[in-house]
C-alpha cells in the first residue's frame, strides 16, 4: 500500500477526516490480501498451509465486501482490484509465512488509519478488523507489536 497511517497521504489536510481515503486504502489492502492468500492457497506445498491461506482469503473477502458496501453506502469511490499484485519471492514455507505476515501488516496499517475516521461505523469496523488482522499475522508467525499497524522503523 502507499502510505503510513501516521502520515497524511497526498499532502491532505491533517485536520480533515481521513474516512474516504482511509477506506479506499483499506479496500485496496483487502484486494491485495485476497489475491495473495489465494496464491498461497494454491502454491503452498503442505495441506495445512494451503487450508489456512484459503481460510484467510475467505476472511479477507468478507472484509473487502463489507468495505466496498460501506464505501458505496457513503458515496465514496471504491477502488477496484488490480489485475495483479506482488507475490512472494520465496516459494518455501518460510517465504509463504513471511508473505502472509506482510499481507496482514499492510492491512493493519490501513485499518489503523481508518480508525481515525470521523464516521463511528467506520471506526468500529476498522478497530475490529485491526484486531483480526493482528491475530492472523501472529498465526502466520508475525510478532506482536506494542502498537499494531504502526511502522516500527
Amino acid at each position: 500500500m502507499s502510505e503510513s497511517p501516521v502520515s497524511t497521504p497526498g499532502g491532505a489536510d491533517p485536520g480533515a477526516d481521513p474516512g474516504p481515503d482511509a477506506l479506499a486504502e483499506a479496500l485496496s489492502a483487502e484486494h491485495a490480501a485476497v489475491y495473495g492468500y489465494e496464491f498461497v492457497g494454491g502454491a503452498a506445498g503442505d495441506r495445512d498451509r494451503r487450508e489456512r491461506a484459503l481460510e484467510a482469503a475467505q476472511q479477507h473477502k468478507a472484509l473487502r465486501d463489507a468495505l466496498r458496501a460501506a464505501a458505496v453506502e457513503r458515496g465514496f469511490g471504491a477502488p477496484s482490484a488490480l489485475a495483479t499484485y506482488p507475490l512472494p519471492e520465496g516459494r518455501d514455507d518460510d517465504g509463504f509465512d513471511a508473505f502472509a505476515v506482510g499481507l496482514e501488516e499492510t492491512a493493519a496499517r490501513a485499518y489503523l488509519w481508518l480508525t481515525a475516521s470521523g464516521d463511528a461505523g467506520l471506526r468500529s469496523r476498522a478497530a475490529r478488523a485491526l484486531q483480526e488482522t493482528t491475530l492472523r499475522g501472529l498465526e502466520w508467525g508475525g510478532e506482536l507489536d506494542a502498537l499494531p499497524g504502526f511502522e516500527t522503523a
